[in-house]
């Protein structure tokens, strides 16, 4: 999934030195930190996959606790909005923000995420149109397929409950993610002006009022019942707002150095805040408890030295979180189309169906690999420095235009563009 940023708050007053004036040594442990960040980027993405699996298997797993897991992974897009929050914004925190140009911005953005996703349309079109009612998808008529090509190509298919879930429903959050990126100038001077802390408790303040302000009218019946006024109206703009800017918060503290300076039990926190999160699910705000636990689990991923940061930048997690992306534009589509097979012409039932699903994982991972390899890799606006050897060699093999490219040094001034470059 895809993710974005003129004074720096004058709430904080004494400036911490730039990240790019640390020191080398400095440098390369702050890049080892941001690689738990893709971690938990592959993270995400395998939840959100997780709970595809679920859903189209129609398994109801024996063991509670992980079928409740499972079918909570649609959350996952919350984690990458945190994530987008932090990563856009970290190469214009801790007093960077007149670096911000909107349009270079927006042009950037596109050139980095556009040409995977038109190539996942064109992939998930064909499945659509070739497999059409034998893998389980509706049958398009050339005006069903021009409206979902208008809207898809055009980032607008959210706004419709005709084209929010269709082609491909995982490409809604894309949507989003693009609306996120054309408010994020109005974040940028709201934190240049005002400040951080103020510029979240307005996102939030916005958030909590329009997602009451949809669930007191759609009560009265003055709003459209159902999915529209659920999935549609809620996951607009301001229903989701907070959780980006909560990212954006984490992302001036951590270029201020100021996570080091926290107690070890803050690096804890996300964990109670778990529990508070879990007895808010099926409330209209819930989304905004999880993004709280997702900003503080961040904050943990960044601090070395404890349990979270040693899981989230294990080797293969990183590999599969730089390349999570792609995963997110391939694998529904897929997932789909194999539950019906499983399901219509093996005879399956919805608990083989969701083993068959998890075994067939290495086919979709290969998809995805192959979309990173061949189109998304080289979109990329930096190269990533926080991998190297047969990680590097995985993602970025030796034949093809980019082959001359060893992996990089660890430099912190491309690193913190990079990582912050790359999308959920």
């Amino acid at each position: 999934m895809a993710a974005n940023a003129e004074a720096m708050p004058t709430a904080i007053a004494t400036l911490e030195p730039p990240a790019e004036s640390l020191p080398r040594a400095a440098a390369g442990r702050t890049l080892n930190r941001l690689a738990g960040v893709d971690g938990l980027r592959a993270a995400a993405a395998s939840w959100v996959v997780l709970f595809h699996i679920r859903a189209f298997s129609g398994a109801h797993l024996a063991f509670q606790p992980l079928d409740f897991f499972a079918r909570s992974g649609s959350t996952g897009v919350s984690l990458f909005l945190v994530i987008s929050g932090f990563c856009l914004y970290l190469p214009f925190a801790g007093g960077r923000n007149a670096r911000f140009k909107t349009t270079t911005f927006l042009v950037r953005r596109a050139r980095r995420l556009v040409p995977a996703y038109y190539v996942s349309i064109a992939f998930a079109l064909a499945l659509n149109l070739i497999g059409g009612k034998n893998l389980g998808f509706p049958s398009l008529s050339p005006l069903d397929v021009a409206v979902q090509l208008g809207t898809h190509m055009t980032m607008l298919h959210p706004f419709f409950l005709q084209t929010f879930y269709a082609l491909n429903g995982a490409y809604w959050s894309l949507g989003l993610e693009w609306e996120l990126y054309l408010a994020l100038p109005l974040l940028i001077l709201g934190a240049g002006r005002f400040g951080i802390v103020p510029t979240l408790l307005a996102a939030v303040a916005v958030n909590v009022v329009y997602r009451l302000g949809i669930a007191w009218a759609g009560a009265r019946g003055w709003l459209p019942s159902g999915l529209e006024q659920t999935v549609v109206l809620s996951n607009l703009l301001p229903g989701r707002w907070a959780e980006f800017v909560f990212g954006m918060v984490v992302a001036e503290l951590f270029a201020r150095q100021r996570l080091e300076r926290l107690p070890r039990v803050a690096m804890y926190l996300w964990a109670p805040m778990l529990v508070v999160a879990v007895v808010t699910v099926g409330l209209p705000l819930s989304h905004l408890a999880f993004g709280a636990v997702f900003a503080l689990l961040l904050v943990a991923v960044l601090t070395a030295g404890n349990v979270a940061y040693q899981v989230f930048a294990w080797r293969p997690l990183v590999v599969l979180g730089i390349m999570s992306y792609s995963l997110y534009l391939v694998h529904q589509p897929m997932v789909q189309a194999l539950a019906y097979v499983f399901h219509t012409d093996f005879g399956l039932s919805p608990t083989k169906t969701f083993v068959m699903l998890v075994a067939a994982l290495p086919l979709v991972l290969a998809v995805a690999w192959a979309l990173f390899v061949f189109v998304e890799r080289y979109t990329l606006t930096s190269r990533p420095v926080e991998i190297k050897g047969w990680a590097y060699s995985i993602l970025f093999p030796s034949w093809g235009r980019r082959a001359s490219h060893a992996p990089p040094s660890a430099d912190i001034s491309e690193g913190k563009a990079g990582i912050g470059a790359r999308l959920t």
